[in-house]
């Protein structure tokens, strides 16, 4: 049974559904993967039951801590697709736990396993204008970044607003 719809509306207003998920970060993500890359004149949304599937930050956190270590991408690679996968959100003013979630799933799932292409140093891989450049990885591992990341949201107010900005912030930047 799919209690989640990945839903369309083209530029005419006309609404179809894409897709129907067991579960919201799925849909979340899938929503993700088809709005990276070119900027769509579509609209996309994901449509379900009104009870959070990842109610707060610390919910977010142990999701993000669950990643598979069977496959895991490099530090570069990993921030390059999370910049990548992320882009869509960028006018969000306020990203829900599981949308969070979602996008450290979908970049780690779609992040190269071999040498990056490019680095969150590249040109292509920094903010539009945006806060500071995101930085060369300074972690080695991309599993240290979940780590860094898992910890920070355990912390963070859930009554605070997280921005994408925050998220840039928070995997390109090592503790002190």
């Amino acid at each position: 049974m799919n209690e989640w719809e990945l839903w369309r509306q083209d530029d005419n207003g006309a609404r179809f559904r894409i897709r129907g998920y067991a579960d919201r970060m799925a849909a979340i993500a899938g929503r993700l993967v088809i709005e990276a890359g070119m900027p769509h004149k579509q609209l996309y949304w994901v449509a379900g039951p009104s009870t959070p599937t990842c109610p707060t930050p610390g919910a977010a956190a142990e999701r993000i801590q669950a990643l598979s270590a069977d496959r895991e991408p490099t530090a570069a690679a990993f921030l390059a697709a999370f910049r990548y996968m992320g882009a869509s959100l960028r006018d969000d003013r306020r990203l829900e736990p599981a949308t969070v979630a979602a996008l450290f799933q979908v970049a780690w799932e779609h992040a190269e396993t071999g040498p990056a292409r490019g680095s969150a140093s590249d040109p292509a891989c920094a903010p539009e204008g945006e806060g500071e450049p995101v930085q060369a990885p300074a972690l080695d591992r991309a599993r240290d970044h979940l780590v860094h990341a898992a910890a920070f949201l355990r912390a963070w107010d859930p009554n605070a607003d997280l921005r994408r900005q925050d998220l840039l912030d928070l995997v390109t930047r090592v503790p002190h």
